[in-house]
C-alpha cells in the first residue's frame, strides 16, 4: 500500500464540529505556511561506532530499539536469516525515530537485524565508514488476541516518552514531520495532556519506571507553570518548545484555545492525583498542578447568547474582532464546560451546561433508529468518534445522562452503529467486513473527519475503534485482530498502529498523531481497570462540578 508523505496533511481543511449546530468550526491547522519551512539537511552526526541494539520478540513480529544518536539523525536497518548471513535493508517509513518494528505475519521464525545511522534531515545518505552494530536476534511469538490490547497499550505509551521534547517534556502534533520553520518539532497543547494520562498507563503498568514517569510529568509541569507564554491562565493550541511562544494555528493565529486549554489541564489532574506521594518531587508536583488549575479564568471565556450563557472556544489577545466560535455539544469538547463550573477560583455559571453544552437543539440529537438500534446520535447515523473519548479519557462517562440514558450508554450505541454501518458498506468500501471505526484521521486526500454517512471515503482511522474499547470490547478486539493480522505489514509500526488505512484505494497515513494516538492506550487501561475514570472523578473539581451541575438541573440556575 502507498502510505502518506505530506506533514501538511494533518491540516488539509477543518475539522468539523458534528453537533447540530453547523457553525462550529474548528480549523485543524494551516499547514500551508509550514511548507515553505526551512528543510533540516545536518551533516551526519558524530555518532559513537556500532550502536547497541536491543531485538525483543513480539507477537508476529520482532522489535528493535537503540539509544538515540542526536536530534534528526536517520537510521537503516537490514535483516537476515543468520548473523553472518546475506543482510537485506528493509523499508522504513519512519526513519527518524529509534524504534523499528519488523512485522512478519508468522510465529516461530528466527531473525538477526543490523541498525546503523545513515544520515539527518532529508539527506538521509548512507556514509560507507559509518558502522553496523552487532547483530541482535529475536523470534516472532503467536498472536494472542487477549494479549494484544496491552500490546497496543504499550507501544502507544513508548511514543509519549520517546517523542517528547527533551527540555518541556511536551508532546508534538506529530512525527514524521510538523516542524517549525527553524526545524523543531511543533508541539500540542492537547496531545500533551494526553501524554499526561499515557505516563500514567505507562507507570502502572510497569512499562515506564516510577521515577522516569515522575521526572517527564514534572518536565512538562514546570514548563507549563514557569516557561509558556499563556493569558489568563489558558494556553495556546500550538507551542514552540524553545522558548514557549504559541505558535500560529490555522486562521485562529495565536489566541488561546480553551479546548485544548481543558485536556491539558485534565491531564494535569490525572497527575496530581496519580502521584500522591510525600517524595518532595511528588508534593512539588500536585502543587504546579493545583496553581495551574487555580489560574485559568474560565470565567473569563463565557458570552451570553439568547439561550444564556456559553463558552468561547478561542479568544484572542490582540484581535479586536476575531471570528467567534462557541462551544455548543454535542462533539468532543465537554471537558472545558466540566472545569470550568468544578473551578474553584474562576467558575463559570453551573446552568452553562445546559445553555452552552446540553442545548437540547444543538446536542445529542433527537431518537432515530439505524440498523435496528434506536439511537439520539445525530440527525444522521452517526458522528466521528474521538467525540466519545477525548474528554473521557477522565471523565466517567456513566457520570452524565441525556435522555434517560448515560453517556456511556450512548456511546456503545454509537460503536455498535459504526460497526453496522461499516458492514453495510463492505461491497463498495474494501476492508469493511471486518474493519470499522470512524475519526479524524489522515486520508489519501489529506485530513479530514470521517463520519457514517456522506462524510466517508472508506479510510479507517485506528484511534477510532481501539480507543472506544470500554464501550464495545468484543467488537474492538475483532476489529483489532484484523488490522494486526490481516493488515499489520502495512499497518504497524515502531509505536504500534500508524494513523489511518484506506484499503479501497490501497493507501496507508504511515505517521503518528499525538492526539488521535493519546486516547487509545488510557481508554484501554478504563476498560481494563476504570483507572484514570477514577482518579479523575476523585478529584475536587470533578466532585465540585458534579454536584453544581446536577443542582442546576433541579434549580435552573
Amino acid at each position: 500500500m502507498r502510505s502518506a508523505v505530506a506533514p501538511e496533511e494533518r491540516a488539509g481543511g477543518k475539522r468539523r464540529h458534528f453537533g447540530r449546530s453547523v457553525s462550529a468550526l474548528l480549523a485543524v491547522a494551516c499547514f500551508a505556511a509550514l511548507t515553505a519551512q526551512a528543510k533540516v539537511s545536518a551533516p551526519l552526526a558524530d555518532v559513537s561506532p556500532g550502536l547497541a541494539v536491543q531485538a525483543q520478540p513480539g507477537m508476529l513480529r520482532v522489535d528493535l530499539s537503540w539509544p538515540s544518536q542526536g536530534e534528526g539523525v536517520r537510521y537503516e536497518v537490514q535483516r537476515a536469516d543468520t548473523a553472518d548471513g546475506e543482510w537485506t535493508t528493509l523499508p522504513n517509513p519512519t526513519p527518524e525515530f529509534r524504534r523499528f518494528s519488523d512485522f512478519i505475519g508468522e510465529p516461530d521464525r528466527p531473525f538477526f537485524y543490523r541498525v546503523r545511522p545513515i544520515g539527518a534531515g532529508n539527506r538521509g545518505k548512507a556514509n560507507p565508514a559509518t558502522e553496523w552494530s552487532a547483530p541482535a536476534s529475536a523470534t516472532t511469538q503467536p498472536f494472542d488476541r487477549e494479549r494484544s490490547m496491552a500490546d497496543v497499550q504499550e507501544q502507544a505509551v513508548r511514543f509519549f516518552v520517546d517523542q517528547a521534547d527533551p527540555d518541556s517534556g511536551l508532546v508534538p502534533e506529530g512525527t514524521p514531520g510538523w516542524r517549525t520553520p527553524k526545524g523543531k518539532p511543533i508541539l500540542a497543547i492537547g496531545a500533551s495532556g494526553m501524554g499526561m494520562a499515557n505516563l500514567i498507563v505507562g507507570v502502572e503498568r510497569g512499562w515506564i519506571p516510577r521515577a522516569e514517569g515522575l521526572a517527564q510529568a514534572l518536565r512538562m509541569l514546570r514548563f507549563l507553570d514557569t516557561k509558556i507564554e499563556k493569558y489568563k491562565g489558558a494556553f495556546g493550541h500550538w507551542i514552540d518548545g524553545t522558548n514557549g511562544k504559541t505558535l500560529r494555528f490555522g486562521k485562529w493565529g495565536e489566541a488561546l484555545d480553551m479546548v485544548e486549554t481543558a485536556f491539558i489541564i485534565q491531564g494535569a489532574i490525572l497527575l496530581r492525583e496519580y502521584f500522591n506521594g510525600a517524595s518532595p518531587e511528588e508534593v512539588e508536583l500536585r502543587a504546579i498542578v493545583n496553581r495551574l488549575s487555580a489560574e485559568v479564568q474560565w470565567d473569563q471565556f463565557m458570552t451570553e447568547q439568547k439561550d444564556g450563557p456559553i463558552m468561547l472556544w478561542h479568544w484572542h489577545p490582540t484581535e479586536k474582532n476575531p471570528e467567534v466560535v462557541v462551544i455548543r455539544g454535542f462533539h468532543e469538547a465537554m471537558m472545558p464546560y466540566i472545569l470550568g463550573i468544578g473551578s474553584e477560583t474562576h467558575p463559570i455559571a453551573p446552568r452553562s451546561f445546559y445553555t452552552g453544552w446540553m442545548d437540547p437543539q444543538k446536542g445529542l440529537g433527537r431518537p432515530r433508529e439505524d440498523f435496528g438500534i434506536t439511537h439520539t446520535l445525530e440527525n444522521g447515523v452517526g458522528w466521528p468518534l474521538f467525540f466519545a473519548h477525548y474528554s473521557h479519557i477522565g471523565f466517567d462517562p456513566t457520570k452524565i445522562s441525556y435522555e434517560g440514558k448515560t453517556y456511556f450508554d450512548h456511546f456503545v450505541d454509537a460503536c455498535r452503529i459504526q460497526e453496522l454501518y461499516a458492514r453495510s458498506r463492505a461491497p463498495e468500501f474494501k476492508g469493511y467486513d471486518t474493519l470499522w471505526g470512524q475519526a479524524a484521521s489522515l486520508s489519501p486526500d489529506g485530513y479530514r473527519a470521517n463520519e457514517p454517512g456522506n462524510h466517508d471515503d472508506g479510510t479507517i482511522a485506528t484511534t477510532a475503534a481501539l480507543s472506544s474499547m470500554p464501550y464495545s470490547p468484543s467488537a474492538v478486539l475483532d476489529c483489532a485482530q484484523s488490522m494486526y493480522r490481516d493488515y499489520g505489514r502495512q499497518l504497524w509500526g515502531a509505536y504500534g498502529f500508524y494513523n489511518a488505512i484506506n484499503p479501497t484505494r490501497d493507501w496507508v497515513g504511515q505517521k503518528y498523531i499525538g492526539i488521535e494516538l493519546g486516547p487509545i492506550a488510557p481508554m484501554i487501561e478504563n476498560h481494563r481497570s476504570g483507572l484514570l475514570w477514577r482518579l479523575f472523578m476523585q478529584s475536587p473539581e470533578a466532585q465540585r462540578a458534579l454536584k453544581r451541575i446536577q443542582e442546576a438541573a433541579v434549580n435552573k440556575t
